[in-house]
């Protein structure tokens, strides 16, 4: 087996792949954060839709109860 080429990169080709890699993470990072809100949103709204329907119920059954 012939020995490996080593590629030896110039510092121009160094700063390119670094700055490709930094927007590797920072798209990954940009990700999570739109991930993490979107499942606080979610939450909210869920949480709003219970308060809702359980205000909706109770309401319901003090009318019923008190026989208007």
């Amino acid at each position: 087996m012939p020995p490996q080429k080593v590629e030896q990169q110039t510092p121009e080709t160094s700063v390119i792949t670094a700055r490709i890699e930094d927007l590797k993470k920072l798209v990954t990072v940009i990700g999570k954060d739109s991930r993490f809100a979107a499942g606080l949103w979610v939450g909210f709204i869920k949480g709003v839709a219970l308060g809702v329907l359980v205000s909706m119920v109770l309401a319901g059954l003090k009318i019923v109860l008190a026989g208007v």
